[in-house]
């Protein structure tokens, strides 16, 4: 959709609203979702191109994955391999976006050994792309500053960077096992990585239980991260780094296995204990099915909420909550 918008000097969004308005009132005010599109959607794209409704469907997500939750799918900002773009310039073709980097696992890109890109190398904000011509083919630049996104060898000169990809693409093969795998195990996944970014016991503590890992008193949440605390899914809101860093923490704790199992280890043990009690953590219930639903809904948002109040600039502590100079590990 966006290498057919750019042929007509347009964004995606643009071409959608055009297309949309020539489908009357059937085509409303649809949102382009490449996970589970709408199908009408998917028709006017279909009529527009000249090609089959069905054709456009197998390329969703979900006909591409049949058997990942839709959870799993980054629904957000994107992250991109820079050595994939030069790639696609070397090989004469159209710069492209690869499905498997809509991954929620996906930090690593599997072809180069490199960590992907979620923030524009020219001007640091969080990466939003655009598709434009530039000697005759389709390049990839920000939206924000305009510069051309290339990667010109990038991670691949640093050896400490490399290494460190290419360990945390052992563990992100590992997660797309198990969230294609069982479900039982998936949800001791998930339940982990929830357990990690769950405040602290504390009520209204600025730390999640991550600082214990990084035993470093009086450390915060930080502000990106902010978003994936309380979330039922909280990779989707992590950046490529954090997301990065919840793999090696997973590691770290339940070994090669990434998940906790009937015994947890000692380092685990501390951490889950001054996890903040909350109904998604402790009920045991499936986050993906319909039951509990609003008792997750209220919890999370609770966290979320207390999550974005100020913290004090001295302290590290919410305003309104006593100040706290000692280790914060039991």
């Amino acid at each position: 959709m966006a290498r057919v918008a750019a042929r007509y000097w347009s964004e995606t969004l643009e071409l959608m609203v055009y297309l949309a308005g020539q489908g009357g009132r059937y085509a409303g005010a649809r949102q382009v979702d490449d996970v589970a599109p709408d199908m009408e959607l998917l028709r006017l794209w279909a009529k527009a191109c000249r090609t089959d409704p069905e054709r456009l469907r197998r390329r969703s997500l979900a006909s591409r994955y049949p058997d990942r939750p839709q959870d799993w799918f980054l629904t957000e900002t994107v992250p991109v391999c820079l050595a994939c773009f030069d790639a696609d310039v070397a090989a004469g073709r159209d710069a492209y976006l690869r499905g498997h980097w809509r991954l929620a696992e996906q930090v690593v890109c599997q072809s180069h050994r490199t960590m992907l890109l979620d923030r524009c190398h020219a001007c640091l904000g969080r990466l939003k792309l655009s598709l434009h011509m530039l000697n005759g083919l389709l390049r990839p630049f920000c939206r924000k500053c305009h510069a051309v996104l290339s990667g010109g060898g990038g991670e691949t000169k640093d050896p400490w960077k490399a290494d460190f990809a290419a360990g945390v693409l052992e563990l992100q093969r590992q997660i797309s096992e198990i969230v294609r795998g069982d479900a039982g195990r998936l949800d001791r996944l998930e339940y982990a990585i929830r357990t990690i970014w769950a405040p602290l016991d504390r009520d209204g503590a600025a730390r999640p239980v991550l600082a214990l890992w990084y035993d470093e008193p009086g450390w915060n949440c930080p502000y990106e991260a902010r978003a994936a605390v309380g979330r039922p899914a909280p990779l989707q809101h992590l950046s490529v780094r954090w997301r990065a860093l919840t793999l090696v923490i997973l590691h770290d704790l339940f070994g090669a296995d990434l998940v906790p199992g009937a015994v947890l280890p000692e380092a685990a043990l501390v951490l889950f204990r001054r996890a903040a009690p909350l109904p998604w953590l402790t009920d045991g219930r499936n986050l993906r099915g319909g039951k509990g639903k609003r008792g997750i809904g209220a919890g999370a948002e609770r966290v979320h909420r207390l999550s974005k109040r100020p913290v004090h600039r001295l302290e590290g502590n919410f305003l309104d909550e006593r100040g706290d100079f000692g280790r914060i590990h039991p």
